[in-house]
Formats: C-alpha cells, sequence, structure tokens
C-alpha cells in the first residue's frame, strides 16, 4: 500500500470518527417541562389548531392531534389534565368542576379521535378545552401563572372501559402527550392569557461522501418536526443546498467537491409553529 493509499485511508476514519462523535454530543431532545411527569411514560407532543390566544373555553385550541395513538395496555381512558408550575393539578371540588379542562373519552364516546383505538389523537371544541368554561371555572388559573403542561393521557387498560382515574390521581403510571403553555393570568380580574412554548428540538449530521461529491443527512428529533434545514459550508459560510423534513429526516448532495480536500458542514434545521429551529454538529468530509 502507498504511502499516499495510507494517508488516505487515515484521513477518512478520522472523518467517520468526527461524524460519530458529533453525532454523540447532541443532546436528546427536551421532554416535559415539570419534572413531576415521568419523561419515560412521554410519547410525544401535542399538535394544536393555534398557539396563543385568551383563557376561555372558546379562546382555548379548538383541536389538538398526535401523531400515534394510545398503544396497547393503555387504551382504558384518556383524560385531559393541566400540570401547574408548581407541580400540583386540579382536582374536584364539586360535580360541576371534576378537575379536568376538557371532556373525558372512554367507552361510548360520541367522538371519533380517542386515540383508544391505537390511531392517533384528534380532539376537537370543548373535548380540546373548556378552559375558563363550565365545568373548569377561570378561579381555577388563580396563583398559576407561569409554564404549565397541557397533557392528554392514555390510561391503563386493553380497551376503553366506563370508569377513568380521577383528576386528583395527577398522572401518575399513564402514559401521556404534553405541550408546554405559558399562562399569564390576574387573579383580581380572572382574565389571563396563554401561549404555546415551542418544543426543544435537536438536529444531528451525518455524511456519506463519494467521489468529489457526499450526501448530508440532517435527522430532526422529535420526528413530529416540519420545516426545512439548511446544509452549509462551514470553513466558506456559502449555503450547499436546503432540506425539507419527511419523517425526520432531510438530506442534500454536494457536488465538484475537490479530490484531496477536506471539508466541514453544518446543518441549520429552520423550525416551525410547534418546534424551535436548532444546529446541528460539525462533519468533515474528505473526497
Amino acid at each position: 500500500m502507498s504511502h499516499t493509499t495510507v494517508s488516505r485511508v487515515a484521513m477518512r476514519l478520522a472523518a467517520a470518527l468526527t461524524i460519530v462523535l458529533g453525532a454523540a454530543m447532541v443532546a436528546p431532545a427536551a421532554q416535559a417541562v415539570n419534572p413531576v411527569l415521568d419523561a419515560d411514560n412521554r410519547l410525544g407532543g401535542i399538535t394544536l389548531d393555534k398557539t396563543s390566544g385568551e383563557i376561555s373555553s372558546t379562546d382555548g385550541p379548538q383541536s389538538l392531534t398526535t401523531q400515534v395513538g394510545c398503544p396497547e395496555g393503555y387504551r382504558g381512558s384518556s383524560r385531559p389534565l393541566f400540570v401547574w408550575p408548581d407541580g400540583t393539578w386540579p382536582a374536584a371540588s364539586s360535580a360541576f368542576d371534576p378537575g379536568f379542562p376538557a371532556f373525558v373519552l372512554l367507552a361510548g364516546s360520541t367522538i371519533e379521535g380517542s386515540g383508544l383505538d391505537g390511531q392517533p389523537i384528534n380532539r376537537t371544541g370543548l373535548f380540546a378545552s373548556r378552559w375558563a368554561g363550565f365545568g373548569f371555572p377561570a378561579d381555577r388559573f388563580d396563583g398559576h401563572s407561569g409554564v404549565a403542561t397541557y397533557v392528554i393521557t392514555c390510561d391503563p387498560g386493553d380497551a376503553p372501559s366506563d370508569t377513568y382515574p380521577t383528576a386528583a390521581a395527577g398522572v401518575g403510571t399513564s402514559k401521556y402527550f404534553s405541550v408546554d403553555i405559558r399562562l399569564t393570568w390576574d387573579d383580581a380580574a380572572n382574565t389571563g392569557t396563554w401561549a404555546m412554548v415551542k418544543e426543544t428540538t435537536t438536529t444531528t449530521l451525518t455524511a456519506k461522501e463519494h467521489w468529489k461529491s457526499a450526501t448530508l443527512t440532517a435527522k430532526v428529533g422529535p420526528a413530529s418536526a416540519t420545516g426545512t434545514v439548511t446544509f452549509k459550508d462551514v470553513n466558506t459560510g456559502k449555503v450547499v443546498g436546503t432540506g425539507t423534513v419527511t419523517d425526520g429526516v432531510a438530506s442534500v448532495t454536494v457536488t465538484d467537491l475537490k479530490p484531496w480536500k477536506t471539508y466541514t458542514f453544518r446543518a441549520q434545521y429552520s423550525g416551525d409553529t410547534q418546534h424551535d429551529g436548532s444546529t446541528s454538529n460539525r462533519v468533515r468530509v474528505n473526497c
């Protein structure tokens, strides 16, 4: 093996190591903000039809969806819960105030989209929110300004039942979907606003080199993220391509690279209405 060949092999091994180490240093995507929730039981985020509004049953989200449904063994019922910024949650104070900020879905529910059949959740109207409305009055928000977590549970059970855990039970061991909501509430006036907190993302870049070209692949997490990824040559600052995120992945092929030259690339995810943007690790490519 010639000296030139040995040098090139070494450069390729170094590049591969750079790719692996760069990916390993990227932190995992943030889970629910509130520490009382078990991150291991989180099934994913919640997509809302709007991202802010007044706190009321008519100006809260009027529809919410998830990417997947409740898994097997967790299809007994589906409850909406607020976990307040201090880690507590509402409990029933009367038959008219059960502690749930939307209607519970269980056996006999009249709307589809409960997630209890294994299909993605699609809640609408008062099944999505009845904030500061009948059954969840405005004074429930007193003293709870800050970042709360809105949760949709998938409760233990093989099939929808006629009973469900109370609001006082909290999330417990149920699987759940969640979205963080920033509440701004005036206790005296009993009015306030809400705004969705975008979910943190991670972008991990890998490269597969070819002769005078390279395919750059960015993996964006969580998988619900949409939008675009911009790929740049770090040394020159030049944009070498833009890809659309599909199923959490975007890629481009960079051509006309010079032989025996080392290039460094980085990817930038743009974010969307539900997710913050993020920057990837760097990868080196030796052509």
